[in-house]
């Protein structure tokens, strides 16, 4: 910090790399010399970027090895969006596309079934492959469709199944909207029940999980219950520092609240 002033929230894990307290980004147009800035100033705030969509696939292939190398070489993951995966299935394609993004120098994959579903064999396979090809494996559950609802006892099955079969982490699916798809309703409001059922249903295995959460409510939402370190994901970049200061109770949305809980625990 460059001002000295007593830590709010102590328990805000700071040193990286984190196994809890992750912020995913969302990069849907970041260039070098804004990736570059960004890491700057909020790089040590910031834990994964993810290329959305198959936007990985649109740029030159010197301009995405250039902008890996930055990102990694500043202790952050990087993937490209799941969305390439599946579109990799549906070509029967997907072990040169697993080569290609090891080629290119990501760190992470994505695996995901929002839109397009494949066996559970064909996606523990996937999972296994990517391993062993040296990539760390992030995984996605839920569909894309609001108008599709899966089942709470699926979405809880895949994340048992993905963590096993060696998945690091387990992305909720919320998508750029933030409303009616996932946990949240028509109006960007989290569902507790449905979070709670999650949880009950992975017997609250809740630091295995990325909640994706573009709002930045939902996100004070997340903190206020689950605590500075609950991982976030489809964080906008102009969001990184603002996402922050509610992890650190520098923002009304969360000072108050761990106001209340120093206090309480001071008594």
């Amino acid at each position: 910090m460059t001002y000295l002033l007593q830590e709010i929230v102590p328990d805000r894990i700071k040193v990286k790399p984190r196994s809890a307290g992750i912020t995913m980004m969302l990069d849907r147009c970041q260039g070098l010399a804004g990736t570059e800035d960004l890491i700057h100033m909020a790089g040590e705030y910031l834990d994964q970027i993810k290329l959305s969509f198959g936007t990985a696939t649109l740029v030159s292939e010197s301009f995405l090895r250039s902008k890996i190398d930055l990102v990694i070489d500043n202790g952050i993951d990087i993937y490209p969006g799941g969305t390439l995966m599946e579109v990799a299935y549906q070509q029967q394609n997907d072990i040169e596309y697993i080569n290609w993004v090891k080629n290119c120098g990501f760190s992470m994959i994505e695996i995901s079934n929002g839109i397009y579903s494949v066996s559970r064999k064909k996606r523990d396979d996937t999972i296994k492959r990517s391993k062993d090809a040296g990539l760390k494996v992030i995984t996605e559950v839920g569909g894309k469709d609001s108008e599709v609802e899966m089942p709470i006892s699926q979405i809880c099955e895949d994340i048992i199944v993905d963590l096993d079969h060696g998945a690091e982490k387990v992305i909720i699916e919320g998508r750029e909207s933030g409303k009616n798809i996932g946990v949240y309703d028509n109006e960007g409001n989290i569902m507790d029940k449905k979070v709670d059922a999650i949880l009950d249903g992975i017997n609250h295995r809740q630091n295995a999980i990325i909640w994706e959460a573009p709002h930045q409510h939902q996100q004070a939402s997340f903190i206020r219950r689950f605590g500075s370190n609950v991982n976030l994901g489809n964080i906008l970049p102009r969001d990184i520092l603002g996402l922050e200061a509610l992890r650190q109770g520098l923002r009304y949305e969360t000072l108050v609240h761990f106001a209340s809980e120093n206090k309480l625990k001071n008594e």
